[in-house]
């Protein structure tokens, strides 16, 4: 991943922290996820989320390929949390993208 890349990434998962937290949500980053959430949310009254945060060009799944998919997915069934995909490419707007929208984790 280029620099520029990275600092977009990093980037976006503040922006979107901080959206959160705008909307009540408790959210924090995950830096040094190992890939598997890069923010938790919670609120009250609402399930948990852990959300993977892309800014890529390559598509929706660029850099969130299967593997990466199943395991977000599993540990969002262990802590019985809801799985996003949160993918905001560069000049276009966000999209939420729930774990039953994603192409097979197998």
């Amino acid at each position: 991943m280029a620099k520029a890349d990275s600092k977009r990434g990093i980037q976006r998962e503040r922006d979107l922290v901080n959206a959160l937290r705008e909307d009540g949500w408790f959210a924090i980053r995950a830096p040094a996820s190992l890939g598997v959430a890069d923010v938790v949310a919670l609120k009250d009254g609402e399930r948990p989320r852990l959300v993977e945060v892309k800014s890529t060009r390559a598509g929706r799944y660029g850099g969130f390929g299967p593997a990466d998919r199943k395991a977000l997915s599993e540990m969002a069934a262990q802590a019985g949390a809801d799985a996003y995909l949160y993918w905001h490419p560069p000049r276009r707007k966000p999209e939420w993208i729930p774990e039953a929208d994603w192409p097979d984790a197998a």
